[in-house]
């Protein structure tokens, strides 16, 4: 099928002959066939250049862009660069599509959507199920044309596979992807701060390989890249300033910062927490708006941000006689219950 609206997919490649080939049929053999595939070959060692040059043989559409290593926000900008549709579309090269991918979506190119978003199918390179945490993250909550407002932004996932995007947006703002890890939140943040409306599908049409040696899985597991986290919030706040486009998603952004914070710390390794705490607080001071959602407080061994919220005279009183709650003690969460301000009980809260 050939469709009226060209979609430029941008695959970039590093290292994994293992999967190319499947992922790039998966986009070849597209039930809609209007795409430019550029696959972005990022100074790979193994023979993935060689099933690129054999597949652009077979098919015409495979653009095939040949550059220095530089990390997949860097690969996918080249590919950006090389991109001649209004719509983008990215895929990793161990990831797939199903096969009516784009013939779905396109069923949205007659609203005039800013952005396109569809559902995410988790495949598990161990072959056990997913996570209850990975459903729930990568559930589609909306249907059809929504406006873009901070509630609907933070329920929606922040990964770029199961999007399309205007080119004509992110050369506007010169959205483009950061040098870091984690970097798809920066650049889906920035657009959908710059934008007002999705279009949303249900379908699971993203086949998601969750891969043991994935920069993903090394989220979840004590890095020294975890303070990119911060970094990438440090980021979305430098673009939304230059674009005047803060104001209106202040106290997300005040939420977002705390998130990140405390994701940085759990899955840092020991020795540079204190180069995030000190990160943080450089943010914390130099973006003035978060003084009015948050306030920096140090006890029990832990810097943390606490939400601001009105006291009333008679909880204050209370608390001060009995209270249950959450703590966080040398960055480990308790539920702790007082006395007279005075622990006299204390139990960790485990992980999840």
């Amino acid at each position: 099928m050939v469709g009226s609206e060209r979609i430029s997919v941008i695959i970039p490649v590093y290292n994994t002959e293992k999967y190319l080939e499947k992922s790039v049929r998966s986009v070849m053999d597209q039930t809609y066939g209007n795409l430019e595939i550029i696959c972005v070959n990022d100074g790979s060692t193994d023979g993935s250049a060689g099933i690129l040059r054999r597949l652009q043989q077979e098919d015409p559409r495979i653009v095939i862009v040949e550059k220095e290593n530089g990390g997949l926000g860097d690969a996918r900008n080249a590919g950006l660069e090389r991109a001649t549709s209004e719509w983008v579309s990215f895929l990793d090269s161990d990831d797939t599509l199903r096969t009516d991918t784009y013939e779905i979506i396109s069923g949205a190119f007659g609203e005039e959507p800013d952005l396109i978003c569809f559902g995410i199918n988790v495949v598990m390179g161990s072959g056990e199920e997913p996570s209850a945490a990975d459903r729930k993250y990568y559930s589609v909550n909306y249907s059809g044309m929504v406006a873009l407002d901070d509630k609907v932004i933070r329920n929606t996932d922040a990964s770029v596979g199961n999007k399309l995007f205007r080119k004509s947006v992110l050369d506007r703002y010169g959205i483009r992807f950061e040098k870091i890890y984690y970097e798809d939140f920066p650049f889906t943040m920035e657009y959908f701060c710059s934008v007002k409306n999705a279009f949303y599908f249900q379908e699971l049409l993203y086949n998601y390989l969750r891969r043991s040696d994935s920069i993903m899985a090394e989220t979840f597991k004590a890095t020294p890249r975890a303070i990119d986290h911060l970094r990438a919030v440090e980021y979305l706040y430098a673009f939304l300033e230059k674009h005047d486009l803060r104001k209106s998603h202040e106290p997300m952004l005040a939420a977002l910062f705390n998130n990140y914070y405390w994701l940085s710390i759990k899955y840092s390794v020991l020795d540079m927490r204190q180069e995030i705490v000190d990160y943080a607080k450089r943010i914390f001071d130099k973006y003035d708006f978060l003084h009015a959602y948050l306030r920096r407080k140090h006890r029990n061994g832990t810097v943390y941000y606490e939400r601001k919220k009105r006291k009333h005279f008679v909880s204050v009183a209370l608390q001060a006689l009995f209270s249950v709650r959450w703590e966080f003690i040398d960055y480990r969460k308790y539920k702790v219950i007082r006395v007279f301000n005075i622990m006299v009980y204390k139990k960790p809260v485990p992980e999840s």
